[in-house]
């Protein structure tokens, strides 16, 4: 007889597991009472920043707690929210990449043209591509800027 095969479990991180952890842990609780509503939106709202709902509910009280952060969300340095800076960060981050990809492509260029002495025929568009990203990085610089008081 066969013994039946384990259960596979999706390939999924658990929330929470990416966590910084304190050592020794905290000490101190707080309870929350919710109605269904609003267990609904904090459930949201921390599933759009990656969080646990104990976790978003406990940042989101330690940022007002501390003055980093205004009780309509909205950081008090920057007048930006934290979503908001979130996605300036995910702008960054993807401009960053794309241009360490552009550079890559630019020393194959680079070394295609010193091994036969001819630009390779793809080098405009490297350099379009380079063009581009910048423009997306000063564009990303700008929002911030203007955004800092």
């Amino acid at each position: 007889m066969l013994a039946p095969e384990p259960r596979k479990r999706p390939n999924r991180q658990r929330q929470g597991a990416d966590r910084r952890h304190q050592s020794p842990g905290r000490e101190r609780r707080v309870n929350l009472r919710l109605d269904p509503q609003e267990h609904h939106d904090v459930t949201a709202a921390a599933t759009r920043l990656g969080l646990t709902p104990a976790g978003f509910c406990a940042t989101a009280a330690l940022d007002i707690a501390r003055g980093t952060s205004g009780p309509n969300g909205v950081d008090s340095g920057t007048g930006l929210t934290r979503h908001e800076l979130a996605g300036l960060q995910r702008e960054i981050f993807a401009a960053r990449t794309a241009l360490t990809r552009v550079g890559n492509n630019l020393n194959q260029a680079v070394t295609a043209l010193n091994a036969s002495g001819q630009p390779p025929g793809w080098l405009q568009h490297a350099v379009d591509r380079c063009q581009l990203v910048l423009e997306q990085l000063d564009a990303a610089a700008s929002a911030i800027h203007r955004r800092l008081p």
